[in-house]
């Protein structure tokens, strides 16, 4: 236990004013540089001189951010749910089976993880190319569930090692079916493993900009990040007042999927941190 010495308060007030600036002053400055006009946009000014609400009036009102928010949900709300099934099932049998080469594969998975994503687009655009699954929807899919299993794979696992084999072996004694087991009696048990993957899935999904961007080219199909930077940075103009009230307006659903599930989020993450 640390002792609450003068120093120590000292030293904890001081950490915690610096780590919120570090995390809250960017955000402060994306609003601020937001409420101001296009002529007051590289001002140094901590309170905008000419408040104006125009650069959200002009994104809400855009239908091209409408579309690539909409392009952008269906997208990471698709990859979150296949990454979350695809983890339980995977979870489960790295938690519960015992069989040849299961401490391998799991190895093998989470060295997956370790592979720069830039790298691996190379390989990744070239087989999307010869399936024939460039601009679609299903490369970018098929990529971020492929980069959100490992860490959805052992969040899973780490989540059913907490629950007891003596649950399992009541259900079996019970004449109950393995997929009876898995879907009726593990999965209600495992809801907060289940919503910490898919929320991480979906942020994974959401805040991708390199796949999105070389993936999917056509305008009608792009997605948020991409579709942020190339409406309103380019050669020819720049608009950073409106880019920042538009980064602001899409931050909103997950912003409001974090605050109403962060219960599940946070006793998913922290399964199997402690055991005993």
């Amino acid at each position: 236990m640390f002792e609450k010495t003068t120093g120590f308060r000292l030293f904890f007030w001081i950490a915690l004013i610096a780590i919120g600036l570090f995390v809250f002053f960017p955000l402060y400055w994306m609003l601020n540089t937001a409420l101001k006009p296009h002529t007051e946009t590289f001002t140094l000014s901590f309170v905008p001189e000419h408040l104006t609400f125009s650069n959200f009036v002009n994104v809400i009102l855009d239908k091209s951010i409408m579309m690539y928010l909409r392009n952008s949900l269906y997208v990471s709300i698709v990859s979150s749910f296949f990454t979350m099934v695809i983890s339980a099932y995977a979870g489960y049998s790295f938690s519960k089976y015992r069989y040849r080469g299961r401490t391998s594969f799991m190895m093998l998975i989470l060295l997956s993880k370790m592979f720069p994503h830039a790298i691996l687009l190379l390989t990744i655009y070239t087989m999307m190319k010869s399936y024939g699954l460039l601009d679609h929807y299903l490369s970018l899919i098929l990529a971020f569930v492929t980069f959100s299993l490992p860490v959805g794979t052992w969040t899973m696992k780490a989540y059913f090692d907490q629950l007891p084999d003596a649950i399992i072996e009541s259900a079996k004694i019970d004449g109950a079916s393995q997929l009876t087991i898995i879907h009726r009696i593990i999965a209600p048990l495992a809801v907060p493993g289940l919503v910490s993957t898919a929320i991480y899935g979906f942020v994974w999904s959401w805040n991708d900009l390199l796949y999105s961007l070389t993936l999917v080219t056509s305008p009608e199909k792009r997605t948020l990040a991409p579709g942020l930077i190339l409406n309103y940075i380019s050669e020819f103009q720049e608009s950073w007042g409106a880019m920042m009230a538009a980064s602001i307006v899409v931050s909103i659903p997950v912003t409001l999927m974090f605050i109403f599930l962060q219960r599940y989020f946070i006793q998913g993450l922290t399964s199997g941190a402690v055991k005993g």
